[in-house]
């Protein structure tokens, strides 16, 4: 399965960029409603302010730059025909699941501009026509399972999964008969403590006009570079995930799991960006110990992307090259099976 990845972030430009990066991922740059984009690490590169709202739906101009951005990788592999899976965050999906469905399921012209990253004749303004043959909507949550129960895990056993996300942190019981639905929870994902982290800065620091995306990295990376001197991190990260720990994971938790819950399942997977925090899983790890087996797959920020493809290829057999689309609210992953998948 091939997986690329490139920041949910984009900005509007007038101006020409020739040659400003190696390829199309990293040279993303789109026409759209008469208007051109800068999106990912170029809009990062060349933008002043690289945003996106959190959580948005078909329609809303966020999704549908960044969908057809995704789109445009895609076809560079799979052609221009296949099938695709994308998913919301669980209260999103049941409210938008039929719409999405309508408004995906069908052919897409995208304008680019390969001059970002293209010299010669052929470089500039070029459309690439992709026709979606089928479309499927499922929870983020859901794509994570799929990836567990039939990717490298092939988990077969009853588990707990929590997904660690920037924009929502989600949680369900799941059985091989599907997901307990009386078990599944929504709640504020880690923008949550990078907004605390980014209160506590501006009570010693001025901020100037760092982005959402920027104060993101920097919470990663455990060090922010503030008036041309590098600040550390780690010790307010810390403190921070105490908090969103205490005050929004473990009422949504225990909340949403009940007795009965642990008496069939002794398994825990975490999954998304968040378990690479080990602040984070420590306490999760502890609230669970002697109880829960707490297990981080490999790249836990793809297991969702990996499931839509998986779901791509058992919903549509023979029908495209399988894709899965994550929008998510940090990164957008595009996974295209491999042939010999």
């Amino acid at each position: 399965m091939k997986i690329s990845v490139f920041p949910s972030v984009y900005e509007s430009t007038r101006s020409d960029l020739n040659g400003v990066s190696n390829d199309l991922l990293n040279g993303l740059k789109i026409d759209y409603n008469d208007e051109s984009y800068m999106i990912g690490n170029l809009a990062l590169q060349e933008g002043l302010s690289p945003h996106r709202l959190m959580n948005c739906a078909p329609g809303e101009l966020d999704f549908d730059i960044l969908f057809r951005a995704a789109l445009l990788l895609a076809q560079k592999k799979a052609g221009s025909n296949f099938s695709v899976t994308v998913g919301f965050p669980f209260e999103m999906y049941q409210k938008y699941n039929d719409t999405a469905k309508q408004r995906l399921t069908k052919s897409f012209d995208v304008l680019y501009d390969s001059s970002t990253f293209e010299n010669g004749l052929n470089s500039g303004t070029q459309s690439a026509t992709m026709q979606l043959q089928n479309v499927d909507v499922i929870p983020e949550i859901a794509g994570s399972i799929i990836s567990l129960r039939y990717g490298k895990q092939q988990e077969k056993d009853d588990f707990f999964v929590i997904s660690l996300g920037y924009g929502s942190m989600e949680a369900v019981v799941s059985r091989s008969s599907g997901i307990i639905r009386r078990t599944a929870t929504s709640t504020h994902g880690l923008r949550y403590a990078v907004n605390m982290m980014k209160e506590e800065l501006q009570k010693e620091h001025y901020l100037g006009f760092k982005t959402e995306h920027q104060l993101n990295v920097a919470f990663k990376n455990g060090e922010i570079n503030i008036n041309k001197r590098m600040v550390d991190l780690t010790a307010l990260r810390r403190r921070v995930l105490k908090s969103y720990f205490e005050n929004i994971i473990r009422p949504a938790l225990a909340n949403a799991f009940q007795d009965s819950d642990f008496a069939t399942s002794s398994k825990l997977y975490l999954v998304g960006g968040g378990a690479y925090f080990k602040e984070l899983t420590d306490r999760i790890s502890k609230e669970y110990d002697g109880i829960l087996n707490i297990k981080i797959p490999d790249k836990p920020e793809q297991m969702a992307v990996k499931g839509y493809c998986l779901n791509t290829a058992m919903q549509f057999e023979g029908e495209g090259i399988p894709v899965g689309i994550d929008m998510g609210n940090a990164n957008t992953l595009v996974a295209i099976m491999d042939e010999e998948e």
